[in-house]
């Protein structure tokens, strides 16, 4: 235990001895650290799209299948959310870890509570949404095959590579948000694998919930549809 506990304070001055010798690059981290958790709901709005009573036109069936996958990751993301929180604290009964800058020397970046640095909220939030994500992909590639969306149609080439677009920027938002975390100086490496650990755990609950619960979710969006959000 005592040989990962140094490997991990090693690994977090490598990181960490990077912060105060470039101010922009001091600012991307803190803005990446603090900030950049508040534009996840941009991106599961996105992945919701627009209503149909927005639309031009009616959503051909293999681009509705695609958004109906979309918009039930969404509608179970904040569930996920919260389970990944709860399994944070569950671990924070067991491990207490001091914040780096209470036990070393630290170049730190931004004010933080001296509280547990063991796991990772911030890195357990991102990783849950990007769970929830990317394990929704078997879906949506089973709906664009048995929808032939392979076919050479624009419209739904666009439906089924935008969700992969959004995937691959909540890819880099998770690992920006930790590799910030550790870089500002208020957590360890270890801390952002425990929460990715968490995040991850509580996506892959809820996404087999979801799909256990289809008529639930259906249902929803079905009133969300009367009301023209959806």
């Amino acid at each position: 235990m005592s040989i990962l506990l140094q490997e991990n304070y090693q690994l977090f001055q490598k990181v960490n001895s990077y912060a105060g010798h470039w101010p922009w690059l001091d600012l991307i981290m803190v803005f990446c650290a603090n900030t950049l958790i508040f534009f996840w709901p941009v991106i599961l709005l996105l992945l919701w799209g627009r209503p149909l009573s927005w639309r031009k036109r009616l959503l051909r069936p293999g681009e509705e299948a695609i958004a109906q996958v979309c918009r039930a990751v969404v509608l179970w993301v904040p569930l996920a959310c919260v389970l990944a929180y709860l399994l944070n604290l569950s671990v924070e009964q067991f491990i207490f870890e001091p914040r780096p800058f209470v036990s070393h020397q630290v170049h730190l970046l931004t004010t933080h509570l001296a509280d547990d640095s063991f796991p990772s909220d911030h890195t357990a939030w991102s990783f849950a949404v990007l769970g929830m994500m990317l394990f929704s992909l078997p879906s949506l590639l089973l709906s664009a095959w048995s929808q032939r969306i392979n076919e050479k149609r624009a419209g739904n080439t666009t439906a089924l590579l935008f969700p992969l677009l959004l995937m691959g920027m909540a890819l880099v938002m998770a690992g920006s948000i930790g590799l910030a975390r550790v870089f500002v100086g208020v957590h360890y490496p270890g801390d952002i694998l425990g929460g990715a650990s968490s995040g991850l755990i509580a996506a892959s609950i809820m996404t087999l919930l979801r799909h256990r619960m289809r008529q639930l979710t259906q249902g929803i969006m079905h009133r969300m549809q009367r009301i023209h959000l959806a």
